[in-house]
């Protein structure tokens, strides 16, 4: 052996593309990535051996280290397919039957280049040139030898058609690493179009194998495109059209949680004029997650985020999931951003409606137990006392006669109105049903009830007052009162109320009651 600055600049690229082969291994679980490895190192084998080659003195040395080579050669295409349909996501087309016809013929043409030396298939010829500057391999080509070179570019053909057409589909991230890939698979096409040529790239070693060169910046080229951002951990699918229109956003994380595809919806969700590929999705998504979300993401979790800019008052559901791979092997994240407004608004209407009534928008029964427990929880522990004043509204049913159902519940709105007007808005008014109303009030000091009764009083005197109607606002009232010092229960004081509410109403004599409300009579 007699290294030369060639062997040894070969030998180097050589053990470079060695070194991007076994970086690639040891993310072997990743789609695409054993694929890629074998396929850097079938590349290498080929490096290497024509790097020995060009270091041996003899023929028979130069001939061995060609067959060596010619390992590379014969299996770098079809790994380079494999790998392709594995990284554009079509795996399924990698049948037993393919796999095996794509290992078996590489195979039957390295017998033959074994055997090349009886049966000269490839090589026809062979000589040692010595004229140069270092010994070179001069060869006439045999039958066989264009027909590799056509097989080899076949695959590369369909390589990189493959490639092309996963690019159409491919986010601005995938887009970048095909386009390097298939940059560089051009300048391989046209190196090797050229080495088939024969014109001779330095004159003064006119048998000077180019390809070695130009298949190390290829290999490199390739793996800087997938590995810059170590988004290799997924493989760019070609997205169906109905993820693009989807009314939700989607973000796709790599196993450190960067972000490397999103469609359109999520671009306007976060406001992205462009992908933010690489960044850590809680600096690209700042509000909305943060990194402890990642830390133990074993399955699916959600979360909702109310926004107050840019869209005040709108409600996304955020849910993030895990992607596994076999083995448990988690390789990203799923982000899926879904607009929850319409179904708040609806579930705050549902949680109303169970809560308030229909007709006179205050508060049922149902929602009045409910505020009042908390309003007397409240009002116990900071020692105030309570007063609850049960309502009936008189002669609604003279107005429902006389003057219709319609009018009937006009009254009704209109009585509630004028509780929820004459009231505190911390006081809690509600119709229990019929013409029945309660409400529910803290007493700040002794004066608090009857300035409370007074002032609705006198506003039901203003209303009925106003001319043109045609029936008026009668009320009886019942007070009870629950003292901090001795609590009772809710229905203790509502039953005394109520008890007082029915003595003063039957107090009034029914016709006087009648005459009043139905505008006849006089009295306001």
């Amino acid at each position: 052996m007699d290294f030369n600055p060639f062997s040894i600049y070969v030998m180097l690229c050589g053990a470079l593309t060695i070194a991007v082969a076994y970086y690639a291994w040891r993310r072997r679980t990743a789609i695409g990535a054993r694929a890629f490895s074998m396929f850097m190192l079938s590349m290498s084998i080929y490096i290497l051996g024509y790097s020995m080659e060009l270091a041996s003195r003899d023929l028979p040395a130069v001939l061995f280290w060609n067959a060596v080579e010619y390992i590379g050669v014969l299996t770098f295409p079809t790994l380079y397919l494999i790998f392709t349909v594995q990284y554009t996501g079509r795996e399924k087309w990698l049948s037993r039957g393919l796999v095996i016809l794509l290992c078996v013929i590489p195979a039957v043409l390295g017998l033959i280049k074994i055997f090349d030396g009886t049966f000269h298939l490839i090589y026809s010829s062979v000589r040692l040139e010595t004229g140069g500057a270092i010994p070179l391999l001069a060869f006439t080509r045999g039958p066989l030898y264009l027909l590799i070179a056509a097989y080899t570019i076949l695959l590369l053909i369909i390589a990189n058609y493959l490639l092309m057409m996963t690019w159409r589909f491919a986010s601005p991230v995938y887009r970048g690493q095909m386009g390097i890939i298939l940059g560089a698979a051009l300048v391989i096409f046209g190196s090797y179009l050229f080495y088939l040529t024969g014109i001779p790239v330095v004159p003064a070693l006119p048998t000077l194998d180019i390809n070695p060169f130009i298949n190390t910046l290829w290999g490199f080229a390739v793996g800087w495109a997938i590995f810059r951002h170590r988004l290799f951990d997924l493989a760019p699918i070609a997205r169906d059209a109905l993820i693009e229109e989807l009314s939700d956003g989607v973000v796709v994380l790599d196993g450190q949680a960067r972000v490397v595809d999103a469609n359109p919806q999520a671009h306007r969700i976060f406001g992205w004029h462009e992908l933010p590929a690489g960044r850590r999705a809680w600096d690209a998504m700042e509000g909305w997650i943060d990194s402890q979300a990642f830390e133990l993401v074993e399955k699916p979790f959600k979360r909702e985020i109310q926004m107050s800019d840019p869209a005040p008052g709108r409600c996304f559901e955020v849910s993030i999931s895990p992607l596994w791979r076999k083995g448990r092997l988690r390789i990203g994240y799923l982000i899926v951003v879904h607009d929850i407004f319409e179904r708040k608004e609806i579930e705050r209407q549902l949680r109303e409606s169970s809560l308030t009534d229909e007709l006179t928008g205050l508060h049922n029964r149902r929602g009045f137990r409910l505020l009042a427990d908390q309003l007397i929880q409240v009002a116990l522990r900071m020692r105030w006392n309570v007063l609850l004043f049960y309502i009936d509204l008189d002669g609604l049913k003279c107005i429902n006669d006389l003057r219709g159902h319609a009018a009937g519940d006009r009254a009704l709105i209109e009585a509630g109105a004028l509780l929820k007007s004459s009231f505190r808005s911390s006081d809690v008014v509600a119709r229990l049903g019929g013409d029945e109303f309660v409400v529910l009030a803290v007493e700040s000091d002794e004066r608090s009830g009857p300035s409370m009764l007074a002032r609705l009083e006198e506003r039901r005197r203003n209303r009925n007052a106003q001319p043109g109607r045609d029936y008026r606002l009668f009320i009886s009232i019942g007070t009870a009162r629950l003292e901090w010092g001795s609590p009772c229960p809710l229905d203790g004081i509502m039953e005394a109320a109520d008890q007082a509410m029915y003595e003063m109403k039957h107090a009034k004599p029914d016709e006087e009651r009648r005459r009043s409300v139905l505008g006849d009579g006089g009295g306001i």
